[in-house]
Parts: structure tokens; C-alpha cells; sequence
């Protein structure tokens, strides 16, 4: 939906402007480009920071911006020194978020499911009025624990209505129409009669980590795990593996807390386990992913690809 000379902005995924450069190699529409959550590591993220940066070094005019909450800056910062050994800028913006209180498990939890569902109901018994993000890892479990989580909160109004107020279960995953994903954006629902007011509880993928603010999240409950594509190249199929997020995972989700107000993160595993057993940053698809269509569209973009006996490849 653009127009030339009238569109001074254009938002797209990382995979869009990757098919744009396939068509033109020089991106001449563009005089600035953003990429943002560059920490993510995605597949088309990481092609076109190769990408622009040869283009940067051939356009003296382009502006080039890497923006991320959680990056290693520094490494960045070198791998962009267009002109020489000069570093690329670096800028350090201060977050706007409020203060975030974390907590941890006391010993590692053998169901993390079964412990997230408890500590949801912890906090709508027991935390002030604010609603909940919980990540999860993939649709079946999401809809699972939904269905759980109404059971156990009505038996609760039903038990003593005086003490906890209505709860309702939003459900967000990719496979979702639009108007359902709408609405994790909808109001909690209203206080009955002399009681406590209500609560909403979003319970997500990880596309709730980076890809969207929802306003009201005063509370995020994390069990550490997300669904990753792993491609095993021995029998040369992709699948969908849950594995422990990153440090720098878990802090954007720790931040999901704090937009509005000060806010508080329960980490389903040990402060321990957090600091020796997760990773600095997230593995970068690259590294798990088939490369075939990848090559097709470097070469596509007119990079000389050669690729070697064994599926590494070079770009000349």
C-alpha cells in the first residue's frame, strides 16, 4: 500500500526487504534503512547485514541503523566500520521502562506447565490488580493450559467469589485469525459486586517477546523454553524443537513487565540455572537452518555464492 512521492515510510519483516533486494540489488527507493531486533538472529536478518553492509561501503548516501534492546553492541559495532578501521557509531539510548522485581524457583521445577499454571493462580490470588503475560511454547500447549487455567479459576470464584475476582484466558499464537490475536487487546474484565476487580492472563509464543507491547502486563510468568526450527542435515528435514531460551531472551521478557507501571517477572527455573545454563545470546538461525533457498536467493541478488563438498558456502 504505497505510493511514489507520497510514502515517506514503509514497514516491512526482514524477509520483505530481503525479496526487495533480490529485485534490486542497490535498494535505490531507500536513502535509510532500520533493522530492528537484530539480536534475534533471524535467518533474513543476518543475509541482509551482509547485505547492506557491501551495499553501505558502494552507497555513500545510505544510512544504516541496527537497533536491539539486548545486542552486543561492540561486536556489531565493529563488524559495520564501513570506512576503514573506523567503528560504526554507536548510540545508547536510556529505556523508559519501569523498575521490574525478579524472582526465582528455589530448585529446578520438573514440570514447568504444571508450575506455570500454579504461579498464575498464585498471582491472581495474591498480587495487586494488573494482568499477566505467559510464555509458552507452542499452540497445543497454549490451548491446553488455557482450558486448565478457566477450570481452576472458576472453582475458585465458585469456592469464594469475595476473594478473587473474574479471570480470562487469551490465547496468542501465529496460527490465530487476526480477530482473535485483537483480542489480547481487549480491557480485563469488570470487578462483580463487592469484589475484587478482574484479570486478564495473555498466554503466548514468543512473538509476545519482542514483536508487540501489550498494555496493562504487570506480571510475566517465564518457564525459560521456546519451540526453535532445527534443521538436522543427516536425513535433511526440518523440525521444531523446544530448548531453553538466552539470557538475552529472558530479559526481554522480563521487560514485558515494566511498560506502564512497576512490574514483577517469575522465572520458572533457578537464579543458578540462569547465569551458568542459558546462553549470553540466541543461536543464530543461520546455524540451524537449511541454507538451499538461502544460496538460490544470494545468487538471485547477484552474490557470488561457491559452496564447498560437505554444504558450506562462501560469499565472494
Amino acid at each position: 500500500m504505497t505510493e511514489p512521492g507520497t510514502t515517506f515510510l514503509k514497514y516491512m519483516t526482514d524477509g520483505m526487504l530481503l525479496r526487495e533486494a533480490m529485485n534490486d540489488p542497490e535498494l535505490t527507493r531507500y536513502s535509510t534503512i532500520i533493522l530492528d531486533e537484530a539480536h534475534e538472529r533471524t535467518l533474513a536478518t543476518d543475509i541482509l547485514m551482509g547485505i547492506l553492509k557491501t551495499l553501505a561501503q558502494r552507497r555513500s548516501d545510505l544510512k544504516l541503523i541496527i537497533m536491539s534492546a539486548t545486542l552486543d553492541a561492540l561486536k556489531f559495532q565493529k563488524y559495520f566500520a564501513v570506512s576503514g578501521d573506523t567503528p560504526a557509531s554507536l548510540f545508547e539510548v536510556p529505556g523508559g521502562t519501569h523498575p521490574i522485581e525478579v524472582f526465582y524457583t528455589q530448585e529446578p521445577e520438573p514440570d514447568y506447565v504444571e508450575a506455570a499454571i500454579r504461579t498464575v493462580l498464585m498471582i491472581h490470588r495474591a498480587e495487586e490488580p494488573g494482568d499477566i503475560l505467559l510464555f509458552l511454547t507452542g499452540e497445543e500447549e497454549i490451548e491446553d493450559v488455557c482450558r486448565q487455567i478457566k477450570l481452576e479459576a472458576d472453582d475458585l470464584i465458585n469456592s469464594d467469589p469475595k476473594s478473587v475476582g473474574p479471570l480470562i484466558c487469551i490465547p496468542l499464537h501465529s496460527s490465530l485469525p487476526p480477530q482473535q490475536q485483537q483480542r489480547i487487546f481487549d480491557p480485563p474484565p469488570k470487578a462483580g459486586p463487592d469484589g475484587p476487580p478482574g484479570r486478564k492472563v495473555v498466554i503466548s509464543t514468543n512473538i509476545a517477546e519482542t514483536s508487540l507491547t501489550i498494555d496493562g502486563i504487570v506480571y510475566v510468568v517465564d518457564p525459560g523454553f521456546s519451540e526453535q526450527k532445527v534443521y538436522n542435515p543427516r536425513i535433511r528435514a526440518e523440525s521444531l524443537l523446544v530448548s531453553p531460551i538466552s539470557k538475552a531472551s529472558a530479559q526481554q521478557r522480563a521487560g514485558r513487565a515494566g511498560r506502564t507501571r512497576p512490574g514483577k517477572c517469575f522465572r520458572l527455573y533457578t537464579e543458578k540455572d540462569f547465569m551458568s545454563e542459558l546462553e549470553e545470546q540466541t543461536h543464530p538461525e543461520i546455524l540451524r537452518s537449511n541454507l538451499a533457498n538461502t544460496v538460490l536467493e544470494l545468487v538471485k541478488a547477484g552474490i557470488k555464492v561457491s559452496v564447498t563438498w560437505g554444504g558450506c558456502f562462501q560469499i565472494g
